[in-house]
């Protein structure tokens, strides 16, 4: 364990006793129950059963021994289990052949087979939605497929979803958080470094439409030390309020040649409809995930030194010693009652909240006649009904159930066994301590806990990685602390407290305006190594000369964001604010207005490197073997691959470089239909039989029937901007492409207008060098960089 600025932290990857030996942990599964988390992995191939951890924190886990020794799940593939009234349901696809389901009443086990062979392919995933509706989805070639449930064995008709990686597409998973459903899924090729997650959001049903946000993927690291990230599952943290993210890592190599698998946990924000991923899998120290602010219960009763317990004739209540700190909070309950001798009208449990006194406070109500939840009011003695919701009529209330209450200025949500049956908003929340309160019922208590957080507001404290991503909204809080606005503001779509002016944009996330002279907001940042960074904001052009400054620690620099839009007809477009020297470690990150107004969704923040002043003219004599893909072939003058359609690539320099003028010499000595590519702003680049062909994230300059065609890349293609070309058969054509800030400039034979000038407006800002090719008949030369 670490020890950061701001208390323990972890560092991926991380080890747990009894892995599979030579395999480790593939494809993790986090479940959450009763106030403790199960892990469940899949089975290395050739050995039978499914082995399970337990902890109470996501960083210390306590092998649980094999959750089931059923012979059928031998190399078991991509186990997940799910709790309903009672009962955990297992499914996974043993060796890839088809799934079965099995069921246990405890997380750990001994589970039994309950099904045949379902088949439908691998990676099955179980979403119950707030009508205690059951989905089922899965990998396919074709993207995700999904499927209603009648029952947790039977699986409706597939539907083919909106989530593909352009080829096998697995390992998908659905959450639901404030209405919205977010999927993700992982491809393409487990053993590929370019493996990686995306997500999608759709706002209308499991099912339903799922849109692709443009920050995807959402986890990707093709490093030669930390590569082939995928495989996720995500789940609450212990602070009732974080979400965290579980996936594997490749590493070296098995007896059997496939690479060792290592597990890994990294945090998860939202803004509005969209997931971030801090730092896009990490690799350096990370804070601890938090506990919660009053927990009791973990496996074992309830310590009454903890509560005030009051027992009077059939009545019994409990309330903690501590109470909520703050109008904003997240509290859970665990319970199981006995049912015995009890008749309708007499049983009587009920959750409390915010409680002061006898006379103020909320309370949950759950009839297990009626199989309903009301939610009370009582204030200045009188008690008042909010609102009633029904429950599934299957719950058995012997078993294990949960209330979950999310409370702060915008709504009280209530939640039975994570299935959210009511939200109001006509009440002021407050304050106060919980409990329990039951009469003529024997209920046991489980575990029981507060967070003085609620509807993600835990993201706005955490660390952020750097590099990595900041979204706007999430500074720090505490006013002059966190931040500062000379005139508050009214009717802020989140925060409404902090008067900081903050509305929804187009793409569903929300962003900051800020536009008084001095006003400033505050950000928690966490640097890998010393270094210079890049610091980029996708921010709202007005065609001002507006000025911020960006302060670390109390040492600031002053920067011109200069005015006009770059982009006619965009609004929102990424912007380089400048470079500035950071240490190692956790500071605080200050952005303040100077002048004219800031109205910004998110920061990146990356590692530069400065490129020489003199020009580095000979760039192929120093690309790495590793760096060289396909079948190069040595020319005369320059470099051609071997074999006509065949798809090579290779990279030079530093995926750190930023602003550049790239240049090369391109001959074409025979007519083709295939296409050259000049590459820039190449990251993530990865190669592997299994996967798409446009592995890598950046620009090319593609060549092809007279025309030049600008692309940009993300394990996919788009084409973004073109213009006629001539190339005479045997002649050399000199190509040069500058590259500033979002905006990139081509040259031809030192034309001194650019024959292509496009702007991206959520540019790619660092990465290497390249060229690419599918013919003989295209021969590089003269290849080249120059810093701008």
């Amino acid at each position: 364990m670490l020890i950061s600025t701001l208390g323990e932290s972890y560092q991926n990857s991380l080890a747990l006793e009894q892995e599979w030996p030579d395999y480790g942990i593939g494809d993790p599964y986090v479940m959450r129950y009763n106030g403790l988390y199960y892990l469940y992995c899949s089975t290395k191939d050739f050995r039978v059963g499914i082995k399970a951890w337990s902890s109470s924190d996501l960083i210390h886990w306590k092998y649980e021994g094999l959750a089931t020794e059923e012979p059928l799940t031998e190399g078991a593939y991509a186990p997940e289990v799910v709790y309903w009234n009672g009962y955990f349901y297992m499914y996974t696809s043993p060796a890839g052949k088809g799934h079965y389901v099995l069921r246990s009443d405890s997380p750990t086990g001994p589970f039994t087979i309950q099904t045949e062979n379902l088949g439908l392919s691998i990676d099955g995933s179980v979403f119950i939605d707030d009508d205690g509706k059951w989905y089922f989805t899965h990998a396919d070639g074709k993207g995700i497929i999904g499927h209603e449930m009648s029952d947790p064995y039977t699986m409706q008709d597939g539907k083919t979803l909106n989530a593909y990686l352009g080829h096998w597409t697995e390992g998908s998973m659905i959450i639901k958080r404030d209405g919205k459903y977010f999927m993700t899924y992982t491809g393409n090729h487990v053993f590929s470094k370019g493996y990686r997650i995306n997500y999608a959001v759709a706002t209308d049903s499991p099912m339903g439409t799922y849109k692709v946000p443009e920050n995807n993927p959402i986890v990707i690291s093709t490093k030669q030390d930390f590569n082939g990230l995928g495989h996720s599952s995500s789940v609450i943290g212990p602070n009732l309020d974080a979400y965290y993210i579980f996936y594997h890592n490749l590493i070296g190599h098995s007896a059997e040649g496939p690479p060792v698998r290592k597990l890994n946990m990294d945090r998860i924000v939202f803004n509005g409809e969209k997931m971030v991923v801090l730092g896009d899998g990490t690799h350096f120290p990370q804070p601890v995930p938090q506990m919660p602010d009053l927990y009791d219960g973990v496996n074992k009763p309830l310590d009454q030194k903890l509560w005030d317990v009051r027992v009077k004739e059939n009545e019994t209540n409990w309330l903690s010693n501590k109470a909520t700190d703050k109008n904003r909070f997240t509290a859970e309950y665990n319970f199981r009652m006995n049912m015995e001798n009890t008749r309708v009208g007499e049983a009587s449990f009920e959750t409390i909240f915010s409680y002061t006194d006898d006379n103020n406070f909320n309370s949950v109500r759950v009839d297990p006649a009626l199989r309903s939840m009301t939610l009370f009011e009582m204030k200045d003695g009188k008690r008042k009904q909010l609102a009633t919701a029904e429950l599934p009529q299957s719950m058995d209330f012997t078993k294990l159930h949960t209330i979950r209450v999310e409370s702060d200025a915008r709504s009280t949500k209530i939640y039975f066994d994570q299935m959210n049956k009511l939200t109001v908003t006509d009440i002021t929340v407050k304050s106060g301590k919980i409990g329990y309160t039951y009469r003529n019922v024997k209920p046991t208590l489980e575990f029981t806990a507060f967070s003085n957080d609620a509807d993600g507001s835990s993201d706005f404290e955490t660390a952020k990685p750097v590099p990595g991503s900041i979204e706007a909204v999430h500074y720090l809080e505490e006013r002059d602390k966190g931040f500062h606005v000379g005139h508050p503001v009214k009717g802020s779509v989140m925060r409404e407290d902090d008067g900081v002016p903050i509305q929804m944009s187009e793409d569903g996330s929300n962003a900051v305006a800020i536009a008084g002279k001095g006003d400033w907001l505050a950000y928690r940042i966490n640097v890998e190594s010393d270094g210079t960074y890049g610091f980029d904001a996708m921010m709202q052009e007005d065609g001002n000369d507006n000025v911020v400054e960006l302060q670390v620690d109390g040492k600031s620099q002053r920067f011109e964001l200069g005015n006009g839009s770059q982009n006619e007809g965009n609004l929102w477009v990424k912007k380089h604010i400048g470079n500035m020297k950071l240490t190692q470690g956790e500071h605080i990150l200050t952005v303040k207005l100077v002048k004219g107004k800031l109205n910004y969704r998110f920061l990146n923040i990356y590692r530069i490197s400065e490129l020489p002043t003199e020009k580095l003219s000979n760039m192929f004599n120093q690309i790495l073997p590793e760096d060289m893909y396909g079948n190069w072939m040595k020319h005369e003058d320059g470099y051609a691959v071997q074999t006509e359609g065949s798809d090579a690539k290779m990279y030079a320099g530093s995926d750190e470089w930023t602003d550049y003028r790239v240049e090369v010499d391109l001959k074409s000595t025979a007519d083709s239909i295939e296409e050259a590519g000049l590459l820039f702003r190449v990251t993530n680049e990865s190669e592997f039989r299994d996967q798409v062909r446009d592995s890598f994230m950046g620009y090319q300059l593609t060549f092809r029937n007279g025309r030049m065609v600008l692309k940009k890349m993300n394990y996919d293609q788009n084409e973004v901007a073109s213009a006629p070309v001539s190339i005479d058969s045997g002649s050399f054509v000199h190509v040069a492409v500058d590259v500033s800030g979002a905006t990139m400039k081509v040259y031809v034979n030192g034309s001194r207008q650019p024959v292509l000038e496009w702007t991206d407006t959520n540019a790619y800002m660092h990465g290497k060098i390249g060229i690419r090719s599918s013919s003989p008949t295209w021969v590089f030369a003269n290849f080249s960089v120059v810093r701008r």
